[in-house]
């Protein structure tokens, strides 16, 4: 019987420490490397002028941007190459321009060939650009009436 009680002591060993080793495998795969975009955009860039886009145009989101936020040609943005934003020098612009162009806190960018997509959460703009090594023109409509025709302005960058 002590024969009995030993090996069955064994064997219950046995199976607690196979299942420990099964438990304890785990998948040595690497992780997934983050997709990196290599879009020219991807950089810092340093906004030099805002301009209506056919000159003599009055634009009232232009003065209300300048107004709230004299250091608007201060503003830096850095387009990184996992699809986010990062903006310095100039966070009372941000605020002022979130609602046209979106590039907050959270928000992200993907080039679809002249369309610059910004997207902050579940909404998403699209804004015409043309874009060189040094150069990036963004075309933004400040008309916030759908029913009402395009108001744009250029915000004109150089790469930093």
């Amino acid at each position: 019987m002590k024969i009995f009680n030993s090996l069955s002591k064994i064997t219950f060993l046995t199976f607690i420490l196979v299942a420990l080793a099964f438990v304890a495998c785990k998948d040595d795969k690497d992780p997934e490397p983050e997709p990196v975009d290599n879009n020219p955009i991807v950089g810092k860039w340093h906004l030099t002028a805002i301009t209506p886009e056919v000159s003599g145009t009055t634009i009232p989101a232009l003065q209300f941007v300048t107004t709230v936020a004299p250091c608007i040609l201060d503003l830096k943005i850095t387009f990184n190459s996992d699809n986010s934003i990062s903006t310095a020098d100039c966070p009372a612009a941000v605020s002022a321009m979130d609602t046209f162009v979106p590039v907050g806190a959270d928000a992200k960018w993907k080039v679809n060939g002249d369309k610059l997509v910004l997207s902050k959460g579940t909404t998403s703009q699209e804004f015409k650009i043309t874009q060189s090594t040094n150069d990036l023109v963004v075309v933004v409509n400040t008309q916030t009436d759908a029913t009402k025709p395009a108001v744009n302005a250029l915000l004109v960058f150089k790469r930093v």
